[in-house]
């Protein structure tokens, strides 16, 4: 059986760490989304919303998610925060996978992020606005878990 799985949730929520694990676990290939768009483009996140804006971004994040879904047979992949919430991303990771919503607790995540300067959102919102934002996303995912032995337990 061909696996293609993508972690979804708040920045910092754990879906690098986690889908490492996971990946290895399973022993199939991680896809970071953020860092692939990164390695492709030769910018940061923060450079590419600070020069050309969110939309580019979100532009680029679709692209690369639609090439990784044609280049791949079965990965996991950490996705960034935003990623289900654009286009019909959800909708086309549903479809050619399992979605599962980190739902790590904003407090855990702020204290994670209190010296990461990194993540262009965290500088102009809260993380409970962005969870209210993106829960009707979230929530739409196949599974919904807080840490990691829930998460191998689905595969």
């Amino acid at each position: 059986m061909k696996r293609k799985i993508f972690l979804i949730g708040l920045p910092g929520a754990g879906k690098t760490t986690m889908g490492l694990d996971l990946a290895v676990d399973l022993g199939i290939q991680f896809v970071d989304l953020d860092q692939d768009i990164e390695k492709a483009s030769k910018q940061t996140i923060s450079e590419i919303f600070k020069e050309k804006g969110e939309g580019h971004f979100r532009q680029l994040e679709k692209l690369h998610l639609e090439r990784v879904l044609d280049e791949l047979d079965e990965f996991v992949m950490a996705t960034g925060g935003g990623t289900p919430c654009f286009f019909n991303n959800l909708e086309t990771m549903k479809r050619a996978g399992t979605c599962i919503f980190i739902n790590t607790p904003v407090d855990q995540i702020q204290k994670r992020l209190e010296k990461d300067t990194t993540r262009p959102l965290m500088k102009s919102t809260t993380l409970e606005e962005l969870l209210a934002k993106r829960k009707e996303w979230y929530s739409q995912a196949d599974h919904t878990i807080q840490e990691y032995k829930e998460l191998i337990k689905l595969f």
